[in-house]
């Protein structure tokens, strides 16, 4: 019979907190990989490079922790892990953060579902999602102490009112440039950690090309961790650089690893020996706090990871562009910078607008109209002015126009008040006479309704709608794929129903345009498509017309979807104003026969629409003796 000594020994030890654990040992201890998201079940163990990212992840002296990576390194896993250690160990409010609410969901039912359901000292601690109680549901998970939150990095509300302690942030280089108008999405999570004096930040990802990258711009300000192997023969630590492996005759079996000391060739049995006995090392001094590890596939274990099928891949992507990128980012964990892509630099195109003859505001003689782009920003209203010419070609019905930029305007003001659009009226008004000193006069104008002045936008916008004034909203794809969709009108009353009298929006499909446009810039010789650029523009004009790039986002480490991403720090008015404008071209190609059209639009600019006939804008933000700016849409 037990002794009351005993029976009280049994209490306390109840009541003992839990072993301190970092989050390598707690998973070398609890951790389970499931059939379902593992090529192996069973107890978890830790690849040596492993152990170093992990146990940053939970040192109360790290604050943040940046991963730059290929795939098959296992950073879900770690993710995965951290998140049941903060379950079990450490509870507090968890957030993690998704390219896309759709990956939130997969996460949840592939990553976290099973792992709660597969590690013993998890279960019981999380219900199962759409338990009667409610309180657990895909994204949304209670437990004693804590929460864990999941967020779509395309989806603002996420990251309103709650705090949250630690903030994992997976595939970076798959968010969106802002959530919704908010701003960056991994800036908003941060911003949620704020009130945590003892707050973690971990994000990582494969990165993608170079200047456009989420996970660059973290790495730069971490202290830069590479791991060092040593060679088996010297001694010599180094890290594993892809330009040291050897082959012979393009035969991956024949792959050997040169030590950059003594040059002997390491073959692929070794690597085992070498990262076991390998070690993290800072390449920058950073602030103290933010651990940074790169790593990637030629340190794995795995065995599509091996030497020689890494090199096999290398040989099967010769000669494909696109292949060689996917290469560097998925495999390489590095980032990709192509010479081509430099064709489309601020610098080129400078060099291209200086072969130009025309002169800013006089379009020349082959352009048969006028359209307008305009972009708002919390100081400003800034606008392009494109002009169109016909296609060179007899076919011209299926051959893309030429554009030529006209002229270049911004206008100073709060949006939040009408003198700045009483200004963009006096603009839009205003008739270019061209080389031949015939008025033309601007057709069309959208207006992005996106920004922070959305109800102003509609409001300069709804008596202007029939006179050619276009305000749209951008979204990733439209139904079809198609670059512009049927307007619809979208003001509602206080009963929630359509407004008769309510704008019409336009969706552009932002991916689909900027694609389209991107490839004519390559364009490197005038002809059907070419953007003409009058030579006195400025170098910051084509930076913001370069300020974007499409980029890949990658699941599994496959390409699972292109899209397009903003330089980090850099302004891309110009570049929006030439989509919005462009929408311009698009619309009129919808209302117009496209066989005709260019043989009317020049009978047109002989022979102008006599002024009498024009119409008078009636809108609180022009006067009544106003003329319309738009003639004869």
């Amino acid at each position: 019979m037990n002794s009351a000594t005993d029976i009280l020994k049994d209490a306390l030890l109840a009541f003992k907190p839990p072993e301190k654990l970092t989050l390598s040992q707690w998973a070398s201890k609890f951790a389970r990989l499931s059939l379902e998201s593992s090529s192996e079940g069973g107890r978890w163990k830790s690849i040596p490079y492993q152990v170093g990212m992990m146990d940053a992840m939970t040192d109360p002296d790290i604050e943040q922790v940046t991963v730059m990576k290929s795939a098959r390194v296992g950073y879900t896993k770690m993710l995965n892990h951290l998140i049941g250690y903060h379950v079990h160990q450490d509870p507090c409010n968890i957030m993690i953060v998704q390219p896309t609410l759709d990956d939130c969901n997969g996460y949840s039912k592939e990553e976290i579902a099973v792992m709660i359901r597969d590690t013993p000292c998890l279960r019981g601690l999380i219900s199962e999602a759409k338990a009667k109680d409610g309180t657990n549901t895909l994204l949304s998970k209670q437990f004693p102490g804590g929460t864990l939150g999941l967020v779509g990095a395309n989806s603002p509300r996420g990251f309103r009112r709650v705090s949250r302690r630690v903030v994992l942030f997976d595939e970076v280089d798959g968010y969106p440039s802002s959530a919704g108008s908010e701003g960056d999405p991994i800036k908003l999570g941060i911003k949620r950690t704020d009130f945590y004096w003892n707050r973690k930040i971990v994000a990582g990802s494969t990165p993608t090309d170079k200047d456009f990258s989420a996970v660059e711009k973290l790495w730069n300000h971490s202290d830069k961790r590479f791991y060092f192997c040593p060679c088996p023969d010297c001694g010599h630590k180094q890290v594993l650089k892809f330009e040291n492996f050897r082959w012979t005759d393009d035969d991956p079996e024949t792959t050997r690893y040169a030590c950059e000391s003594c040059g002997v060739l390491i073959p692929h049995e070794k690597k085992r020996w070498m990262v076991e006995r390998g070690e993290w090392r800072k390449t920058a001094e950073g602030n103290g706090r933010h651990a940074g590890f790169h790593i990637w596939a030629a340190y794995s274990y795995s065995p599509n990871a091996s030497w020689p099928k890494l090199i096999e891949e290398w040989l099967s992507c010769q000669g494909d562009i696109e292949q060689v990128k996917t290469y560097k980012n998925t495999v390489q964990g590095e980032l990709f910078s192509d010479e081509f892509e430099r064709k489309v630099g601020a610098s080129s195109l400078m060099q291209r607008a200086a072969k130009e003859t025309y002169k800013k505001g006089i379009p020349p003689k082959e352009v048969l109209f006028l359209v307008a782009g305009i972009d708002t920003q919390d100081d400003r209203l800034s606008l392009s002015v494109w002009g169109v010419g016909r296609p060179k070609e007899s076919d011209s019905h299926n051959r893309p126009e030429q554009l030529y930029l006209i002229d270049r305007i911004v206008l100073y003001g709060n949006p939040g008040r009408m003198d700045v659009w009483n200004q963009l009226d006096d603009v839009l008004m205003n008739a270019y006479k061209n080389e031949d000193g015939i008025e033309l006069k601007i057709q069309a104008a959208a207006i992005d309704s996106g920004g922070h002045f959305t109800a102003e936008v509609y409001s300069w916008a709804r008596d202007r709608v029939a006179l050619g004034v276009m305000p749209i909203k951008g979204v990733d794809r439209l139904k079809g794929d198609v670059m512009l969709g049927k307007p619809t009108k979208v003001e509602t009353g206080a009963r929630g129903r359509v407004l008769k009298n309510s704008v019409r929006l336009y969706s552009l499909g932002v991916n689909k345009i900027k694609t389209y446009l991107h490839r004519r810039l390559r364009d490197a010789e005038p002809g059907d498509g070419y953007l003409h650029f009058y030579p006195t523009i400025t170098e910051d004009y084509f930076e913001e017309l370069t300020a974007e790039k499409e980029v890949r986002k990658y699941k599994a480490g496959r390409i699972h979807e292109r899209v397009w991403v903003k330089k980090s720090g850099a302004r891309n008015e110009a570049w929006d104003e030439l989509i919005y404008a462009y929408s311009c071209v698009l619309k009129i190609y919808q209302t117009h026969n496209r066989r005709s059209m260019w043989d009317n639009y020049a009978k047109k600019l002989l022979n102008p629409t006599n002024s009498s006939d024009k119409k008078t804008l009636n809108s609180k933000h022009a006067s009544s003796k106003q003329a319309n700016f738009v003639n004869q849409w």
